[in-house]
């Protein structure tokens, strides 16, 4: 009786051990498959860094989010941070990898989804940027994609749909006067 009770149990455990295997693996198909139909558009354009959808989050690289306006992006290997600065208001962003800590013109902000490194390219959750950068984001279910988008100022330059545009920047003063040349030699 006891060795029935035996060999019961381990076939308990075999059972679930396979079903604990089929769902991890048809969670990480299931992954894999929704970042390859995700598309991500940037200012119209298809990003062409990677695509990476985890955990119902989607990711772009830092490099096609270059093109929401003038920022800079700078990583710091040994902190694992990344320091965003510029766009209209010169804001300066740090994010840290695996964290939703964040800091926004030094002070500390909480954001939706960490950063992450993926295959050695720092991604940024895609929602997380358009708070950031003041950026319009859309989801269109119909053809799995996601818009992220910035509206341009007449000088092709992007700025926040919501924000007025920028007063013109006042004079820099006086022109600098004229240092005179010398003369040119005669050319024969």
């Amino acid at each position: 009786m006891e060795r029935s009770s035996e060999v019961s149990r381990k076939l308990k455990k075999g059972w679930i051990s396979a079903a604990t295997t089929l769902l991890l693996v048809t969670s990480i198909y299931a992954e894999a498959a929704s970042a390859a139909t995700t598309s991500v558009y940037v200012n119209g354009r298809l990003a062409q860094g990677e695509v990476l959808v985890r955990k119902g989050v989607t990711y772009l690289t830092l490099t096609d989010l270059q093109r929401l306006g003038d920022y800079d992006f700078r990583y710091n290997k040994t902190w694992r941070t990344v320091t965003i600065t510029g766009g209209d208001r010169g804001d300066r962003f740090v994010l840290t990898l695996g964290s939703r800590d964040a800091k926004r013109n030094g002070q500390n902000i909480r954001i939706e989804a960490a950063p992450l490194s993926y295959e050695n390219k720092t991604m940024i959750p895609v929602r997380v940027a358009s708070q950031l950068f003041d950026a319009d984001l859309q989801w269109d279910s119909n053809s799995n994609r996601v818009l992220i988008s910035k509206k341009s100022d007449s000088n092709g330059q992007t700025t926040s749909p919501t924000s007025p545009s920028r007063p013109p920047a006042s004079p820099s003063g006086p022109p600098k006067p004229r240092v005179p040349q010398p003369p040119k030699p005669p050319s024969f």
